[in-house]
């Protein structure tokens, strides 16, 4: 009889660049994947330029496969270490671009979140992180975990969801849940409004009842949420500039990931947006779990 093939576990993607910022990443990638029941694929990619090479006066056929085996090396030594006992993992060299590298790395495999690390303002380490990460958000369809270095320890004990009332928000919904329940986690959700701003007044005529408009948005928004939640999750309603109000919730109530979802190429949701998801990837001191809307249509 024939030897039944084992089936690989869908996977984590990690890419590394031997830079501790980037192993940062690696916590995270290993609690989520020991939650989930995941594997973990490191990925290191590296830009080879055969004119600079040879003007250099290195060997052009020699120089890939030195560095490829160097950084194959690095990847083995990376989960090599007690963090990660008991977890199947397979590694990757790719040559060229990194953001396009990595793109195709998520799709050739069963891939089913991509783990980076962060250092917030200052960007996203030596390969230009900011930009990858945001190709990874734009182009692809795989959810993308923003990791603040030097942060938090890696859990899911409290995840925060942040909704808008959109369908593309909502998206965050499932991936969230599905880490939560799996962690044995609470599932915050909340809507931020700005009655000001969604009132759509323009300062130009009458004032309107601000009072009254702020009471309306505040029964909808509380009447959506609870139309979203599960008996077991929490769901508030907050007031203000978003980025503020969001950062402010995670902290006072300790929440591990933050969850939002993303139009993908169409830009990250109404929620401010855009510049509201950009800038709490940017400012949060804890992780930011980014949804592409194609991830759920796909």
């Amino acid at each position: 009889m024939p030897v039944p093939q084992e089936v690989p576990l869908p996977r984590i993607l990690v890419p590394l660049d031997e830079s501790e910022l980037a192993e940062s990443a690696l916590p995270w990638a290993a609690e989520l994947a020991r939650v989930l029941g995941l594997a973990l694929h490191l990925v290191a990619v590296y830009d080879y330029d055969e004119e600079g090479w040879r003007k250099a006066g290195i060997d052009t056929e020699a120089g890939p496969t030195a560095i490829a085996a160097t950084l194959q090396a690095y990847l083995e030594q990376s989960v090599g270490r007690p963090p990660f006992s008991g977890l199947e993992h397979t590694s990757e060299v790719r040559m060229g671009d990194v953001s396009d590298q990595l793109t195709d790395a998520a799709l050739e495999g069963d891939t089913r979140f991509i783990v980076l690390a962060s250092q917030g303002e200052g960007g996203l380490s030596r390969f230009r992180r900011g930009s990858v990460a945001d190709a990874l958000v734009r182009e692809g369809a795989t959810p993308v975990l923003i990791v603040r270095q030097g942060g938090r320890a890696a859990a899911f004990r409290r995840v925060l969801v942040t909704l808008d009332g959109s369908d593309v928000s909502e998206v965050a919904l499932g991936p969230a849940r599905e880490i939560a329940d799996a962690a044995g986690a609470e599932v915050h959700l909340m809507r931020v409004i700005n009655p000001v701003v969604d009132s759509g007044w323009t300062g130009v005529g009458p004032a309107p009842d601000m009072g009254l408009i702020t009471e309306q948005l505040t029964e909808s928004a509380i009447a959506y949420l609870q139309g979203r939640a599960r008996p077991i999750e929490r769901a508030d309603v907050l007031f203000g500039r978003p980025l503020d109000a969001i950062l402010q919730y995670a902290e006072e109530h300790d929440c591990d990931v933050i969850v939002m979802g993303s139009h993908g190429r169409g830009g990250i949701v109404r929620l401010a947006l855009g510049s509201t998801a950009d800038a709490v990837m940017r400012a949060s001191d804890r992780p930011v779990l980014i949804i592409p809307h194609r991830a759920v249509e796909e």
